[in-house]
């Protein structure tokens, strides 16, 4: 069932003290890639930059949990890094711009998988803008790391903005973005040159209906195919984390 749109998204800024760049880094490196053994969790550090006191610190806050010689993000560590612009690592304290690919072609659509979690869920790929980057420049650059397809600005057609606020199931926020979707129009060519990561399928609607745990932006701007240019709401998400 698609969550309830609500008429405002309620979100909360909180003062917290500096994190250190290495236990940043720590958190980044499990938002990104999920569970991590020690040596991937901490590669290109040793003894000297002190990363088990670092990483000790991020288990005493709860930010990480150790499971099975893995380590994994809690909902607090994921509320903790996302405080953070992930490719400086800078504090804003805004909320974050994310541009959405709708992109279809001959009855089936880009999906992202993300495994980041014990339960993988799913959506639309996306990616971020820069600072200072042009919105065109945006689009063509990370829908090329998606694709492998470097296109013209006039594939790129804005279609809605969704500004969602994710929960935990115990009210804690756990991401705040505006959610910017483009759709991406591909001709013949361009679909025999298409080179996707692992996490990213082409899918019918028959597919995704079938997709457990997948975020609302599938139902809205696929299932039901409803072209509005803004909404706004929350929804919780127990299948993050457990």
């Amino acid at each position: 069932m698609r969550p309830a749109i609500t008429s405002v998204v309620r979100y909360t800024f909180r003062y917290h003290r500096a994190m250190h760049t290495i236990q940043k880094i720590l958190l980044s490196r499990l938002l990104a890639s999920g569970k991590l053994s020690f040596a991937s969790l901490t590669r290109g550090y040793d003894y000297e930059d002190n990363v088990v006191f670092h990483l000790k610190q991020l288990h005493n806050k709860h930010y990480v949990d150790k499971s099975e010689h893995h380590y994994m993000l809690t909902s607090s560590g994921i509320k903790a890094i996302t405080h953070y612009d992930l490719p400086t690592l800078d504090d804003t304290g805004y909320k974050t711009v994310i541009t959405g690919f709708l992109c279809e072609y001959k009855g089936r659509y880009l999906i992202k998988e993300h495994p980041q979690a014990s339960v993988n869920f799913y959506n639309l790929p996306s990616g971020k803008p820069h600072f200072g980057e042009p919105i065109e420049h945006a689009l063509q650059r990370a829908f090329m790391s998606i694709s492998s397809l470097e296109l013209s600005t006039s594939a790129f057609t804005f279609t809605s903005l969704h500004l969602k606020t994710v929960k935990a199931s115990g009210g804690d926020v756990l991401f705040d973005d505006a959610f910017a979707i483009y759709h991406v129009t591909l001709t013949d060519n361009d679909q025999q040159n298409v080179k996707l990561p692992d996490s990213i399928h082409w899918m019918t609607k028959g597919h995704i209906s079938a997709l457990p745990n997948r975020w609302p932006e599938l139902d809205m701007c696929i299932l039901e195919n409803e072209s509005v240019p803004y909404r706004s709401y929350e929804f919780v998400s127990d299948y993050i984390l457990e």
